[in-house]
């Protein structure tokens, strides 16, 4: 059990680091008592899935798509950050990512 915590810790530890604290992962549900383990978090109905993922410069509020920078899916909301760069918006799971997209856009879109 302290094995799976401190697993835990230091995936939201790198999960933090990584792109700024900005995505927060789903909590897990306990699993039935006497199992030994934890379940996988419920999944949305309304959620979208990998087959509606929409490709960096192509996705619109609402779509599920991939960060350009951390590779990160996530789904595009009014507030997240974005930047403009030939023509298309391109959307960021968070603040830290926008600014270095901003930095040097080629080094990210391919």
């Amino acid at each position: 059990m302290r094995k799976l915590l401190s697993s835990l810790a230091v995936s939201s530890l790198l999960t933090l680091v990584a792109c700024g604290g900005a995505a927060t992962p789903a909590p897990a549900t306990p699993a039935p008592a006497g199992t030994g383990s934890v379940a996988a978090p419920a999944a949305s109905s309304a959620a979208p899935t990998s087959a509606d993922l929409k490709k960096p410069g192509e996705a619109k509020v609402g779509d599920k798509t991939t960060c350009p920078v951390s590779g990160e899916q996530f789904v595009v909301m009014a507030d997240s950050p974005s930047a403009d760069y030939q023509g298309k918006t391109y959307y960021f799971c968070c603040a830290n990512c926008v600014g270095k997209f901003k930095a040097d856009p080629t080094k990210y879109v391919r």
